[in-house]
């Protein structure tokens, strides 16, 4: 559900850090500005706290560079022991030292790149014994240096050039051409005519090989001091616990420091504005009273027009689902979180995706080990409660469809009660018949069809919230006949005689639906248009494609169950390979199953969502609104015990 906010304005007397540092270090607020014209905003320089921290975040992009990055465990400390860090680690004089040792690594770096590009330039030239040097000193004569396919041979060559082979590179001769500067003309026609390469030479006074030899020596040098800078600059490791202290500490500062300009200063009094969740009101007047007992403030309701911040507060089993949610947008402050009524539709077809109660298993396993690695990462567990929620449906699910690692269940023996009792819960195998397989697809077009209605009445509960019921005519239309529609199909497998008259009501409503929409058009063409348009939307939207897209929950479910089927037929015949079959059996199980997992999990939880933003968002949703962004301190990288303990 949407949290209720409430908008505050505090106006106190007294020491405003006293209250701001108290505010960060609960996190229940978000200060937003000044309450109102005639208050001045206290000017604070946030230069000297920014430089500190990307003096940090280079440290630290350092630590990352040299494999130290932090690890999933925050740091555990006291606020002695933080103070103490912050009053007697020289983070600046550490800074300056590995700037000094960065810098000198780049530089080093560009010389090697600079070698690397004349080593690519005079690479054709390594067999030649030219010195090319010699060749710019001729007064009366110029040259080119040229590359030709070996291939093509040199045949009516002009008695005013000479030619000479150099040298070879790869595929193709290098030649040199000489001729009178007054001949230039000649030597390019001549050029051309045979596809000649000219080739850039530089005023090289040695040979070729010996240049090459040394910036090779002096690349080797190079390489070796980055080499040696580079052990020195590892040693920044020790100080490692240090930096990210330091790091949260002025990245907390800079939050503090920004609430701080936000404050209203007068000369007798101050003030702040911001919004607060109605279930924490008390704990901020208390903190007030506390803190400032002269304070005075005012709680009032948001006003029409306002940003409004959103909070979702939902219980620890919906509270999985945010995840889906927040990828899509936050709502809306007036509308309804969908959190809740997506929950049990988001695990159902996630696990009627997937299909398997042995892949469902080890998602389990999974979430479960990795909740514990990422235990200070509270979005990733959010993810991963997901996760789990989404296992434990795939595994009743896959049970319920007999789905363990393919048809593992059916090629094991009966002999153990265990597997006689899996066998017995199947209710529905679809690979066991064409018949079956079509109630498959049927049960996962009825679940679309339950989610729609679901997705309607949520629409219908929307505008009842907002309008009075005479301005709720299209939303109950809507409803009514996705509902008439089942009834009709119902009553033609049961009751027949349910059928007229469900018909007839059906035909009212799409009438109905027709004159509300051409009622919001002036021009007659356009009421009729929008009449029939309208009609024909709830048709082919509501009634065919959307609950027909559900049918992809019945293909990747499928998909799932034919892959882990082939695997095991692989398994099956690569077995029986004397000696070494068993291995490779066992070897291409456990890859196979792992992989079909991995590639329909990505499937399972993409089309799950799509199912949710386009199907069922659609059809009471209203997204825009903006996340509850708290005053709180920054804990990237550390954890106050105390915090812990709560």
């Amino acid at each position: 559900m949407i949290s209720r906010i409430k908008k505050f304005t505090c106006f106190f007397l007294g020491e405003e850090e006293v209250l701001l540092k108290r505010l960060q270090k609960l996190g229940i607020v978000e200060i937003e500005n000044v309450p109102f014209e005639g208050f001045e905003k206290n000017k604070l320089s946030k230069d000297e706290i920014e430089d500190k921290i990307k003096k940090l975040k280079f440290l630290e992009n350092i630590l990352n560079e040299i494999g130290e990055k932090q690890e999933n465990e925050k740091i555990i400390i006291d606020e002695n022991e933080e103070n103490k860090i912050l009053e007697s680690f020289p983070f600046e004089k550490i800074y300056n030292k590995n700037l000094k040792l960065y810098n000198e690594i780049e530089k080093r770096k560009r010389v090697i790149q600079k070698i690397e590009k004349l080593n690519q330039e005079i690479a054709p030239f390594l067999k030649t014994e030219l010195i090319f040097s010699k060749l710019f000193t001729l007064s009366n004569f110029s040259f080119f240096v040229f590359s030709l396919p070996q291939k093509i041979k040199l045949e009516n060559i002009s008695e005013d050039l000479y030619i000479e082979k150099i040298g070879e590179v790869q595929k193709d001769f290098l030649y040199i051409l000489l001729f009178r500067k007054d001949k230039r003309e000649i030597a390019e026609i001549f050029l051309k005519q045979i596809g000649g390469k000219i080739l850039y030479v530089r005023k090289w006074n040695k040979k070729i090989k010996e240049i090459y030899e040394k910036l090779e020596n002096i690349k080797f040098k190079n390489e070796q001091a980055i080499l040696e800078i580079k052990k020195k600059l590892s040693e920044i490791k020790d100080y490692k616990k240090e930096i990210f202290i330091c790091y949260d500490y002025y990245k907390s500062l800079y939050e503090f420091v920004c609430a701080k300009e936000k404050l209203g200063i007068s000369k007798f009094v101050k003030g702040i504005t911001g919004w607060v969740s109605e279930k924490n009101i008390d704990t901020l007047k208390k903190t007030l009273l506390q803190l400032l007992p002269e304070s005075y403030i005012i709680i009032e309701d948001p006003k029409e027009g306002e940003n409004i911040p959103i909070i979702l507060e939902n219980n620890r089993f919906i509270e999985p689902f945010e995840v889906v949610t927040d990828l899509y947008g936050r709502p809306v402050y007036k509308n309804i979180d969908p959190t809740g009524p997506l929950s049990i539709f988001f695990a159902i077809s996630f696990g009627f995706c997937l299909t398997d109660a042995g892949y469902g298993i080890l998602l389990i396993l999974i979430s479960l080990i990795l909740m514990r690695k990422f235990k200070f990462l509270p979005n990733f567990i959010k993810f991963l409660k997901l996760l789990f929620i989404c296992g434990i449906s795939t595994l009743i699910i896959g049970a319920l469809t007999g789905g363990w690692f393919g048809d593992t269940l059916y090629k094991l023996s009966e002999n153990y009660q265990f597997i006689k009792f899996l066998k017995k819960i199947v209710l529905l195998n679809p690979l066991e018949s064409s018949n079956k397989s079509i109630i498959f697809l049927l049960i996962t077009l009825v679940i679309g069809y339950i989610q729609i209605i679901w997705g309607l009445v949520l629409n219908l509960y929307n505008n009842l919230r907002r309008y009075p019921l005479k301005f709720c005519g299209e939303p109950i239309t809507l409803l009514l006949i996705q509902i008439l529609v089942a009834i009709i199909f119902i009553g033609y497998l049961k009751m027949k005689i349910l059928i007229k008259s469900a018909f007839f009501f059906l035909i009212l409503c799409f009438i109905y639906l027709m004159y509300e929409k051409a009622k919001t058009q002036k021009e007659f063409m356009l009421k009729g248009f929008w009449a029939i348009y309208g009609a024909y939307s709830v048709i082919a939207g509501n009634l065919l494609g959307d609950v027909l897209s559900y049918s992809r929950l019945f293909g990747l479910g499928l998909t799932t169950s034919v892959l882990g089927l082939v695997i095991n037929q692989m398994v099956s015949m690569l077995k029986n390979i004397p000696y070494i079959g068993i291995f490779i059996a066992i070897l291409i199980f456990i890859v196979g199953h792992i992989g079909n997992l991995l590639i329909n999990l990505l499937g399972s939880y993409v089309h799950t969502s799509r199912l949710q933003y386009l199907e069922f968002f659609t059809k009471f949703f209203e997204g825009g609104g903006r996340v509850f962004k708290p005053f709180k301190e920054v804990r990237d990288y550390t954890l106050l015990k105390a915090q812990k303990e709560n």
